[in-house]
């Protein structure tokens, strides 16, 4: 056992030098994090980074999205949308091929692609509980957005 932390700490030190190599390749210097991730290996911590991480580039976006022309929100958005997924196969692609995340990057692409039309459906059945009536708009199928994914060679999942 204390031979594979061994190996996952090796691991972890490799992948990040090479991430901070090409960081400095492509220009770019590593800037202080609001905080440090905690518990990541536990679902419950992964988690709980994840969605911070979601929130902060969600408010960042939103915030662009905003400050942009009026006639370039859509272009703002789309190009954010393009920028973000090539981050997210950069970032997969730091770690080794074992560890399958691109299928997990895949499948969160196709759930925050979903996301907004369930987040529609239910501002649609809010109102429409407050005003005493329904329209459906999802056909009153609900989604249910937890799912494991292996993280590579410790096996964790979120």
């Amino acid at each position: 056992m204390c031979g594979e932390i061994d190996e996952q700490l090796a691991i972890s030190q490799e992948v990040l030098e090479r991430f901070q190599g090409m960081s400095k390749m492509l220009g770019l210097d590593a800037t202080e994090a609001e905080g440090a991730p905690e518990n990541l290996a536990s679902g419950e911590g992964r988690a709980t980074y994840m969605e911070a991480i979601f929130n902060a580039g969600l408010a960042r976006a939103l915030g662009d999205a905003a400050a942009a022309e009026e006639d370039e929100t859509v272009d703002a958005i789309a190009s954010q949308a393009i920028a973000l997924a090539r981050l997210a196969g950069f970032l997969a692609g730091q770690l080794p091929p074992e560890a399958d995340l691109f299928r997990a990057c895949v499948e969160a692409l196709g759930d925050g692609h979903n996301e907004p039309r369930a987040l529609m459906a239910q501002k649609a059945r809010d109102h429409d509980a407050a005003h005493g009536h329904s329209h459906d708009e999802d056909g009153g199928h609900s989604h249910d957005h937890t799912h494991g994914h292996d993280h590579g060679p410790n096996g964790h999942t979120h």
